[in-house]
């Protein structure tokens, strides 16, 4: 039997009722009958919104072609979350007055990448900046790479750099 990855196997619910808690939503998304679901891995609500992990991706995907789920009087909407884009950065916390040079320069030496390993796209009012890799670093690889950035730094410099990466999330993009 091939193993499933967790994205084919979760799904994301929006538009929660405060009433519903997250035994509800195991009880009700369990329920093969009522939801088209299966047995649960995980219930994670957060506000309005939660992410459940099913056993199977069938059930999953169940879910997602039934279409129409009403809990609590509210119809939910149920769709994929939103997949991260491993070669899409979002560098954010610039001066826009810092030159393009400076911030190759801050990118080549954080990641240590070469200038045809990526491309920057500049925001028009340059407060952020899209870094999109040649290809994807892992996470793991990106953290170790922004520690030893970090950690070559002297105290000084560490309290002027206040720069952020943070990665992109892209809800059904056609490519």
């Amino acid at each position: 039997m091939p193993v499933e990855s967790p994205e084919s196997r979760t799904v994301e619910v929006l538009a929660l009722p405060a009433a519903v808690d997250e035994e509800l939503l195991f009880l009700y998304f369990e329920n093969k009958r009522r939801s088209g679901g299966g047995p649960l891995v995980s219930v994670e609500k957060n506000g309005d919104r939660a992410v459940l992990v099913f056993e199977e991706a069938e059930a999953a995907a169940k879910v997602l072609s039934k279409g129409h789920h009403v809990l609590h009087n509210v119809e939910l909407s149920v769709r994929r979350p939103a997949s991260k884009d491993q070669c899409t950065l979002l560098l954010r916390g610039i001066n826009p007055n810092t030159s393009t040079e400076m911030i190759e320069l801050y990118v080549e030496n954080l990641m240590g990448l070469n200038m045809p390993d990526y491309t920057l796209y500049p925001s028009p009012g340059r407060d952020f900046i899209l870094v999109t890799l040649s290809q994807p670093l892992s996470k793991g690889v990106l953290i170790t790479r922004v520690f030893l950035f970090f950690s070559s730094l002297k105290k000084k410099e560490k309290k002027k750099v206040i720069l952020f990466f943070n990665r992109i999330f892209f809800h059904g993009i056609v490519q």
